[in-house]
């Protein structure tokens, strides 16, 4: 039992790891509504402003940190809840 709760910390760390990555990615350029709703991010490969491209780049990033398809969600909570969390300061 204890093992399972260690394993759920370390992915805890991983998905904000790469949700920091995500915004660093973005220089924060991402808007998002007050309910935490991701409206427009800009890309800097790209150089686009675009209301589609977050789940590009939150795929792409997460495909570099080898995680898995369903875990896309989970790092996209975590991206919404570091905005939220630096709107509020």
């Amino acid at each position: 039992m204890l093992n399972k709760i260690c394993n759920m910390a370390n992915f805890e760390k991983i998905y904000h790891k790469i949700a920091l990555k995500i915004i660093q990615r973005c220089h924060g350029a991402i808007k998002i509504t007050k309910h935490g709703k991701i409206i427009e991010v800009y890309d800097l490969k790209r150089h686009i402003w675009s209301d589609g491209l977050a789940g590009l780049i939150i795929k792409e990033e997460c495909k570099l940190a080898d995680l898995k398809n369903w875990e896309i969600a989970n790092v996209r909570n975590y991206v919404i809840k570091e905005l939220l969390s630096k709107s509020k300061d």
